[in-house]
């Protein structure tokens, strides 16, 4: 066999690689308006996933078509997060600027509860959008149940964010370089359990 052939296996998990690290762009581009932040991570993951499951999409097509398709209800389902995120923000600033004793364990113990719901409703959110027809209330509540009831899938979603945004930090030098191609890794790792997940849930539901 080639090295170049197109049965190397080789050649094949680079391909596929490549398209992950170009939806990685794509999806960065479409979130610079900031308030299209929601279509692009649907889209997003309604590409990572056909591609996860081999189904091998032509990336860009694929992303916007997806991006178009839930346009709106991925702006929708973004809104909720906004205000979400910036309470949080706040009350990690008070929770790491004051001290009241014990009681600042108790709420710094409450504080990563919250964070790690918010994280997870999310995380699950969006893909759940590219995937299924429903109402932005549906998602986010099914986000929720789906979260909870695969939790160490949503650990590990939030243990591959935590190391891209430490990688980044810690060679902030080649911040972009270790973002575009660690996250693009990450991406793919995340479509293989998402993809899992959506499986089962079809399963109960059939």
């Amino acid at each position: 066999m080639s090295l170049f052939s197109a049965d190397n296996k080789l050649i094949q998990f680079i391909d596929k690689y490549v398209d992950f690290m170009l939806l990685q762009l794509l999806t960065a581009v479409c979130c610079l308006p900031v308030f299209t932040i929601g279509p692009a991570y649907t889209a997003k993951y309604y590409t990572s996933m056909k591609l996860a499951r081999g189904e091998a999409p032509n990336v860009l097509k694929s992303f916007m078509k997806a991006l178009k398709e839930n346009f709106r209800q991925g702006i929708l389902l973004e809104f909720p997060a906004v205000p979400a995120i910036l309470i949080l923000i706040v009350d990690w600033y008070l929770t790491g600027s004051t001290y009241l004793g014990v009681f600042t364990y108790v709420l710094l113990s409450v504080m990563i509860v919250v964070t790690f719901v918010v994280y997870m409703v999310y995380a699950f959110a969006f893909p759940l959008l590219a995937r299924y027809h429903a109402g932005t209330g549906r998602i986010l509540k099914s986000a929720l149940t789906v979260g909870m009831g695969k939790l160490w899938v949503s650990i590990i979603f939030m243990l591959c964010t935590a190391v891209l945004v430490w990688a980044c930090i810690e060679w902030i030098i080649y911040g972009a370089f270790v973002w575009l191609i660690g996250g693009a890794g990450l991406c793919w790792i995340r479509s293989l359990l998402l993809v899992r997940v959506m499986d089962d849930i079809e399963k109960k539901e059939s």
